[in-house]
C-alpha cells in the first residue's frame, strides 16, 4: 500500500535516510547508528500531515468536540499525559530491518518508505491491547513487508476508522 506523496520533510528524511545508508557503519548499526536510522525513519511517516484515528480515538475526539476539519499541531495531542498516543501502523524497527536487506538504491528506499504504513492515533488502553498480545513492536507472525499494514491492529481488534487528524508543525517524536 502506497500512502500519499511525499511532502518537503518527508523528501528531506528520505534523502538523510539515503545518504546514511550508503555508510558502510551505518548498515553495521555502528555506535548509535541503528538508533538515528530508525529515528529518521519514524520521523518520516510522522512528517505526514495527516494522522488516522481508530475507531476509540474517534470518539474520544468527537466527545470532547474537537473539529477534525481543522489543522492541529503536532504537539497539541502529544505526549504522556495525553489520552490519545502517535503510533506507526508498521514499527520503524521494522522498516529498518528491511532497508538493511536491501540494495542502497534511491528508488527501493522511496519505495519502502512510501509502503511503511502511516501514523494512527490510538487511545493509551488501545495501546497497552497491542503490547497484552506482543505486537507493540513488530507485525503479527506470517506478516510480510507489502501486507496490509493495519494488521496488528486487526490482531489486537483495534477499529480503525477513515477519519483523520490533520497536523502541522515540529515532527514529535
Amino acid at each position: 500500500m502506497i500512502f500519499p506523496s511525499e511532502n518537503i520533510d518527508q523528501l528531506a528524511l528520505r534523502k538523510w535516510i539515503t545518504a546514511g545508508l550508503i555508510i558502510d557503519e551505518v548498515r553495521g548499526l555502528n555506535g548509535d547508528a541503528g538508533y538515528l536510522l530508525s529515528n529518521m525513519i519514524a520521523k518520516y511517516t510522522l512528517a505526514s500531515s495527516r494522522y488516522r484515528l481508530s475507531s476509540e480515538a474517534l470518539s474520544w475526539f468527537g466527545s470532547r468536540g474537537i473539529d477534525l476539519t481543522k489543522e492541529y499541531s503536532r504537539s497539541r495531542y502529544y505526549g504522556k499525559n495525553s489520552a490519545v498516543m502517535y503510533e506507526h501502523s508498521i514499527p520503524s524497527s521494522v522498516v529498518r530491518s528491511v532497508l538493511l536487506a536491501q540494495e542502497s538504491s534511491e528508488s527501493s528506499i522511496k519505495s519502502v518508505l512510501q509502503s511503511a504504513g502511516e501514523v494512527v492515533v490510538v487511545m493509551r488502553t488501545e495501546d497497552e491491547r497491542l503490547g497484552a498480545i506482543g505486537l507493540a513492536r513488530k507485525m503479527p507472525d506470517g506478516w510480510e513487508y507489502g501486507d496490509d499494514p493495519h494488521a496488528r491492529y486487526a490482531e489486537a481488534g483495534i477499529q480503525l476508522s477513515q477519519s483523520f487528524l490533520l497536523v502541522k508543525g515540529k515532527i514529535k517524536r
